[in-house]
């Protein structure tokens, strides 16, 4: 199993306020600058010597395998690291995103682990105030390189080997262990000048293209059971795309909210429950 471990250092648009007369006006888009990097001393195997883990000069790619060809060379690939992107507020924006090269490679010399360190600021562009503060945001991707042949016949994810995602070999596996919901900051718009109450806002942090994978996949990668994430089709490139979502309200998921289906349902049978309890009473009487 290889971990990924990715660190957030949120330095949120802050200023502090002198009074509290009024409510602040609302920041309707952002500047978001998300610099993300692999941390050299967390590459394992280490040497930074094929065929164990290269890492870039900038930090940003990671290639490991056959010293002599790309076709047997896999890799990770962060992309859009440091570019500035106009965040409305209220909208799920792109940040960076990272690209998982899976090719095969000769037995033995696959990334272990690594971590992500990445940084992200926000400033406010409408309106164009805002001093900067900071928090920290943690949490971690889990990966592993699946054996092609499975076994049994049987890959990691519990699929047939050569069906369906599986159909090359089998499927590497990426998994979200958790996600980053709702990290409060403030924004005084005003700067303190006039006394105005800081808004408080929130980010909440995302990777399209995850779905929810099969027990027998978290498993396989050591996540609990109902885990998101991705699998890579060997021979093939896969991009994860991270994005921030940034809101005056904390965002709420729409898993934890019932189903109309489910909540007629609930409804009904507390009626009933009422129904009976009152004939229970009307028969004491």
């Amino acid at each position: 199993m290889k971990t990924f471990k990715l660190a957030r250092t949120a330095a949120a648009a802050l200023a502090l306020c002198a009074g509290v007369a009024q409510a602040s006006p609302g920041v309707t888009s952002w500047s978001v600058t998300d610099t993300a990097t692999f941390v050299p001393a967390s590459v394992q195997p280490g040497g930074n010597t094929y065929p164990n883990p290269v890492l870039s000069a900038s930090n940003t790619q990671l290639h490991w395998g056959d010293t002599g060809s790309t076709a047997t060379q896999s890799s990770l690939i962060i992309n859009n690291s440091g570019a500035p992107v106009i965040v409305p507020t209220g909208t799920l924006t792109s940040t960076v995103s990272i690209t998982h090269n899976n090719f095969p490679i000769p037995a033995g010399n696959s990334l272990t682990v690594v971590d992500i360190l990445a940084s992200l600021t926000l400033q406010s562009l409408t309106p164009s105030v805002g001093a900067s503060g900071g928090a920290s945001i943690t949490f971690g991707v889990q990966f592993i390189e699946t054996p092609n042949g499975g076994s049994g016949g049987i890959c990691a994810d519990g699929g047939a080997v050569n069906v369906g995602i599986n159909g090359a070999g089998c499927a590497d596996i990426f998994v979200i262990s958790q996600n980053a919901l709702n990290f409060p900051f403030d924004y005084d718009s005003d700067g303190a000048v006039n006394g105005y109450d800081p808004l408080p806002y929130y980010a909440s942090f995302f990777a399209d293209g995850f779905n929810y994978l099969s027990d027998a996949a978290c498993a396989a990668a050591g996540a609990a059971a109902g885990c998101r994430g991705f699998e890579t089709a060997e021979g093939l490139s896969t991009t994860a795309d991270f994005k921030i979502l940034i809101t005056a309200t904390p965002y709420i998921d729409p898993r934890t909210i019932p189903e109309p289906g489910s909540m007629a349902l609930m409804g009904g049978a507390l009626a009933a429950l009422a129904w009976v309890s009152r004939r229970r009473k009307l028969q004491e009487i």
